[in-house]
């Protein structure tokens, strides 16, 4: 079952929830749509796993920690900080998910990829020498970046 929930009901949601009988926090993660526009996710389910809840909220850039609700969300809530830039409200230590430098949040739309610039695109640019397409850059590649 999917639920969306306004971002003011996100930690009143899965307090709910954790009394309704889902015990087990599966994941967390978010969605970047524009700017700092986001749809973030969890998924919680009963014991069995017999059942499931997929919750989902549009945030801007920051939505209440879940830590104290479910203690497994700690290490979801790092990485989609560590991936998206989201914050975590009241989160009680925010360290990175792991060990790497991405000198950015790699997941949001806006992220370029640097490499993908320097390294030609593998694809076909025409599936024969007739057809006519217009050239367009490989994803990850700002246009400014053209010249």
């Amino acid at each position: 079952m999917i639920q969306e929930i306004a971002a003011s009901q996100w930690q009143e949601t899965h307090r709910n929830l954790l009394s309704a009988g889902y015990v087990r926090f599966e994941f967390l993660t978010a969605a970047h749509l524009t700017e700092n526009n986001f749809e973030i996710y969890s998924r919680v389910s009963t014991a069995d796993l017999a059942d499931f809840v997929l919750v989902k909220t549009n945030i801007s850039d920051s939505v209440e920690t879940l830590i104290e609700i479910y203690p497994a969300a700690k290490f979801h809530e790092q990485e989609t900080h560590q991936m998206f830039g989201i914050t975590f409200e009241n989160h009680p230590r925010m360290e990175k998910a792991f060990e790497t430098d991405f000198g950015g949040n790699p997941l949001r739309r806006d992220f370029a990829l640097i490499t993908r610039q320097a390294t030609n695109w593998p694809g076909a640019v025409e599936p024969d020498e007739k057809a006519k397409r217009r050239p367009s850059l490989p994803p990850g590649v700002h246009e400014s970046w053209s010249s």
